[in-house]
């Protein structure tokens, strides 16, 4: 079992979030409760995605199952040792396992995943109070596609849920096109092809371009095609492993920095005075900042700069959606992440847009989730969505009373891993923003800003 840091008050505020669902709320605030979202997926007929939870404590397991259901997912069983789950992934062929690390028996989540994966394309994600050096080197060498560190929020998980049923998604794509590509090949019996040195078909006769329905300059393309999938993957695990390495090296010194630190403020407060206590606690700090800035590193992996890419390149699927609508559902999934904390949300009605959907939601869970962010620290938090005219042209926006920027700045908001300075006390990653203006480039519109150190900002949009 994994304990640690992991509370289980992640879980009861979930729980209670979902019972306060029923209560009516303020028009205003404009939330969408769980179990509306579940009732839309029953509702649209789609098959649910089927989760394997692996967790030797009872009630986190029952609350984790919970949880997952209400976020719209099938969990057909829960286990608790790494033999069952070996066993019931086999048995069940879900399409995700939520494995935890420590469990009880011959053995542990690792060697358990490892197993299922060696057997089966089954997408695992370890959720684990664990992120020591020894954890992650083995945990990275079964491949999985996501590590949660206890406690985690609901929105978290679902984030990598989704992460990963889209990469299985590509992955069993490009597995088939590859199969179909030998399959046709295999089947020219009758066929002459002839291939010169190099990675290149220099003949087809009639029958083999019957057979595969290519012709020269098509049968080029497609091997050349799979070759670059081959080299990016490649390039894409090198990439993976080289930041994991840079992260752990990054570690070790970070943590004596740390520790040291504490010790003096232990063991020699007396000689330090409240001047040299306060800088060493600010030392402290940032460390715990650099500490942050690492895990990200480790958790963003290549998925978060793929979703980067694939914003860029993904074309606009336009369609009339209700922007209204997509802000409720990304308001009710912020109110369950930090369901302690009052803010007041605002979210006019009815606004419609032709655009497309998942674009526009990424687009939202963005903006929504930094004035969010940058409300953390005001005592009447406030945040605002809604849509005015401008010379002809409908303009969107996302209003908050946060912390705020210098217009100076402004030049950086939406360049991929850049932060401002005012932004150095809360946690990012700086990609949200430029995927926000990939997405709504896609569209041929626009997106800026307007702000003032802690007197709030405001995102606006046009499509």
């Amino acid at each position: 079992m994994d304990t640690g840091h992991f509370s289980l008050k992640e879980f009861d505020r979930y729980d209670t979030v979902h019972r306060a669902s029923n209560l009516v709320r303020p028009l205003e605030d404009c939330a969408v409760s769980p179990v509306q979202s579940q009732a839309s997926v029953e509702a649209s007929g789609e098959t649910p995605a089927r989760i394997l939870v692996v967790e030797d404590e009872r009630i986190v397991a029952h609350d984790l199952a919970s949880a997952l259901r209400e976020l719209g997912y099938a969990v057909p069983a829960t286990v608790a040792t790494g033999e069952e789950a070996v066993e019931r992934a086999r048995e069940l062929q879900p399409d995700v396992v939520l494995m935890d690390i420590r469990l009880p028996g011959a053995i542990d989540g690792i060697r358990a995943a490892s197993s299922i994966r060696q057997e089966h394309d089954i997408a695992v994600i370890y959720l684990t109070a664990h992120s020591d050096d020894e954890t992650l080197r083995r945990a990275m060498q079964t491949e999985p596609v996501g590590y949660l560190v206890k406690p985690f929020s609901p929105p978290q998980l679902r984030c990598a849920i989704e992460i990963a049923l889209h990469r299985r998604e590509i992955n069993a794509r490009l597995h088939e096109r590859q199969r179909w590509l030998a399959t046709r090949m295999r089947c020219a019996d009758d066929a002459e092809a002839a291939e010169e040195a190099g990675p290149k078909v220099s003949y087809l006769n009639l029958v083999a371009e019957a057979l595969a329905g290519w012709r020269l300059g098509e049968s080029e393309r497609e091997k050349r095609m799979a070759e670059h999938i081959a080299d990016l993957e490649a390039a894409n695990r090198e990439l993976e492993n080289f930041t994991c390495s840079v992260a752990r090296d990054l570690r070790g010194p970070l943590r004596g920095i740390d520790g040291l630190s504490q010790s003096l403020i232990e063991d020699h407060a007396a000689n330090l005075g409240p001047q040299g206590l306060r800088t060493l606690r600010q030392v402290r700090e940032a460390a715990g900042r650099m500490r942050q800035v690492i895990d990200n590193l480790l958790v963003l992996s290549i998925d978060d700069l793929l979703l980067l890419s694939q914003v860029s390149k993904t074309e606009a699927r336009r369609d009339t959606i209700d922007l209204s609508r997509i802000a409720m559902g990304v308001v009710a999934q912020l109110r369950e992440s930090t369901p302690q904390r009052e803010v007041k949300v605002v979210i006019e009605r009815d606004v419609r847009v032709d655009a497309d959907a998942s674009l526009l939601r990424i687009v939202l869970e963005n903006l929504l989730g930094n004035a969010w962010k940058f409300t953390g620290e005001v005592e009447h938090a406030r945040i605002e969505f809604g849509a005015f005219d401008r010379d002809g042209s409908k303009v969107f926006f996302v209003r908050d009373n946060g912390a705020g920027f210098d217009m100076k700045e402004a030049e950086k908001l939406f360049v991929a891993f850049q932060r401002l300075d005012s932004a150095g006390q809360f946690e990012g990653n700086g990609l949200g923003l430029a995927i926000a203006q990939r997405a709504i480039n896609r569209h041929g519109g626009r997106i800026w800003a307007e702000g003032a150190p802690a007197r709030g900002a405001t995102f606006y949009f046009a499509l």
